[in-house]
């Protein structure tokens, strides 16, 4: 009887407490949160923009992943690397690192990068070739310029570089010795005097199994990976570009709703203050 009693006066003290105080806290609550809304509203705009790109880095790297066709770790680092920069205004480096000027690099807000996933049957997650780029700005019209400065910061890289170039060169290598290899298969199969069968059947003695394979073709399909390796893998490709945002945001819905909290909490503790105050004046 006694917790019942104590329950109801606790609550009749905190309705009495707000009826009381009702202006002090609807007052306070009201002017914290317009004024942060229209802080917001005076800030310069930002636009956001969304990219999705691949890399050939591992390609050049020559790793071999069993679960990952191209493996887009370093890339996403590499980007995630420049938002380091950024967050730390250090935009001298920035505008280096993208060869744009410190005046277009001060325009970027946030700039990072993200594996996108793909989901199995089970619900499970697995890495795909490509990933997501986030690109924040103040002036929509340096979009473009950011994403050139992007493969600028791929391409310009010495670690990147000398990859791509080694692989480019005994990518190259493995192509004329299979254009050589197709060659020397042609002419054996066109010879007369060959004893040897090309026509499609290979015996592994080891296992005693007729297996049909056809060379020449196995080395033209091998001939056609590198090839179009090589014309598609770069440091840095964009699968689609940066769009141009032509609408602004602020952040006013979600900064005005968490103002509207603090606001709200620095009203009730200042009202308990006066609370006590008014109590210690009349004792």
């Amino acid at each position: 009887m006694k917790e019942e009693l104590s329950l109801r006066e606790l609550i009749n003290g905190v309705i009495v407490f707000f009826i009381k105080f009702r202006i002090l806290i609807v007052s306070m609550t009201i002017l914290g949160t317009i004024s942060v809304i229209a802080f917001q509203k005076l800030r310069p705009a930002y636009y956001n923009t969304t990219a999705i790109a691949t890399s050939g880095i591992s390609a050049f790297e020559r790793i071999e992943d069993p679960e990952e066709v191209l493996n887009q770790r370093t890339a996403i680092n590499l980007i995630n690397n420049l938002q380091l920069d950024v967050r730390k205004k250090d935009f001298v480096v920035v505008a280096d690192k993208l060869n744009i000027s410190v005046e277009n690099a001060t325009s970027i807000r946030n700039i990072n990068a993200e594996q996108i996933f793909r989901t199995d049957q089970d619900n499970k997650e697995f890495n795909t070739p490509k990933f997501e780029i986030f690109l924040s700005v103040k002036d929509n019209a340096l979009i473009k310029f950011i994403e050139e400065g992007l493969l600028y910061y791929f391409s310009s890289n010495h670690y990147v570089s000398n990859c791509y170039d080694l692989f480019l060169s005994t990518n190259n290598k493995e192509k004329v010795a299979a254009e050589q290899e197709i060659e020397d298969l042609r002419n054996i199969r066109i010879s007369k005097d060959s004893e040897i069968d090309m026509s499609s059947f290979n015996v592994y003695s080891k296992n005693d199994i007729t297996k049909v394979q056809n060379q020449i073709i196995d080395l033209i399909q091998l001939q056609s990976i590198n090839t179009t390796n090589q014309e598609l893998l770069k440091p840095l490709v964009f699968v689609q570009g940066f769009t141009i945002s032509q609408v602004p945001e602020r952040g006013v819905l979600v900064l005005g709703s968490f103002a509207f909290i603090i606001s709200f909490l620095i009203a009730i503790v200042v009202a308990l203050f006066v609370k006590v105050k008014q109590e210690l004046i009349i004792k």
